[in-house]
């Protein structure tokens, strides 16, 4: 049976509001763009002008099937607490300048993809810096996605599994532009950390940042597998 890979994006005047996307069998492709339509009309973000659902076949062959990363929790009471926890981390990983880091994550938002960093120099590696890299073509293997928090979370995780599955992304710090959302994640060394308190709620503040450890020359083809390799997550 064919698997398919549905993407939504909505946006209002220009302005990225909500993405998502799922991999489903034919059958399910009709609900499955009903759910991220409905989604999309009811972000807390605003309500769109303009929402795109794609719906691609998929080559069962293509798929890389991948376990998911182990979670623990750090209960951070603010985001100065959350922030010192980061930098932290971040240091004992060895990228030289952690404070940079997390000044990217609280400062740059409105992206319609993440931030790829050179965890030795700080720089931004991405070819078109307004855009970012969009990580696509995954999903996680779970038919239950529950209340809104617990989808959250699924997405995430499987988004940080397929990132930092690549050798060359030493971790991925991310928070959600959704205002009502203020818990965000570490993902390193097989292990998605969630952390509350990264933002103050209502802050419409958000973004992804992947770190890179690796040669420049291969910065493009670490591009390409996050964006275009298609990778179910499993074990949730």
């Amino acid at each position: 049976m064919t698997t398919y890979s549905v993407k939504m994006r909505a946006s209002s005047d220009g302005q990225h509001i909500s993405g998502a996307e799922r991999l489903v069998r034919s059958e399910s492709v009709p609900t499955c763009v009903d759910s991220l339509t409905h989604r999309a009309l009811t972000h807390p973000k605003g309500t769109p002008d303009e929402i795109t659902v794609t719906v691609r076949a998929v080559d069962g062959d293509e798929v890389e099937h991948l376990p998911v990363l182990e979670t623990r929790e750090f209960p951070a009471e603010s985001p100065a607490r959350a922030r010192d926890f980061v930098v932290a981390e971040l240091r004992r990983l060895g990228v030289d300048r952690p404070e940079s880091v997390w000044e990217l994550l609280t400062t740059v938002t409105g992206l319609r993809g993440a931030m790829l960093v050179d965890a030795g120099t700080g720089v931004r590696l991405e070819p078109d810096p307004a855009r970012g890299v969009r990580v696509s073509n995954l999903d996680h293997a779970s038919a239950d996605t529950g209340a809104a928090e617990k989808l959250h979370y699924r997405e995430a995780i499987a988004l940080a599994t397929k990132v930092t599955a690549h050798p060359h992304i030493i971790a991925e710090v991310c928070i959600s532009d959704d205002p009502d959302y203020t818990t965000g994640y570490l993902a390193c060394r097989g292990t998605y950390t969630r952390i509350t308190a990264m933002k103050e709620p209502g802050s419409p503040v958000g973004t992804r940042v992947f770190l890179y450890d690796g040669p420049t020359s291969e910065v493009a083809e670490c591009i390409d597998w996050l964006e275009n390799r298609v990778v179910l997550v499993e074990g949730f």
